[in-house]
């Protein structure tokens, strides 16, 4: 259901964040051409990818309350 989209949506971007200060801290002991690669190709991709999911969790949140919505009125 609709609380159940949210409940996904809200722990997927918290382990985005957590993600994002993991990684922030893993740079202050190694910071050279391997990490940033690492970065470019691997949490930077993983970030995107997780905006795009939110995206579409968000969206099918919508629909799921129209849909709801509509049964209700008949």
């Amino acid at each position: 259901g609709i609380m159940s989209v949210t409940s996904a949506k809200m722990k997927l971007a918290s382990a985005a964040r957590d993600l994002r200060i993991k990684w922030e801290q893993a740079t202050q002991s190694w910071n050279d051409s391997a990490s940033r690669a690492f970065e470019k190709n691997h949490v930077d991709s993983c970030e995107a990818r997780v905006r795009n999911s939110l995206k579409a969790m968000e969206t099918i949140g919508e629909v799921l309350t129209a849909v709801r919505r509509d049964c209700q009125d008949d």
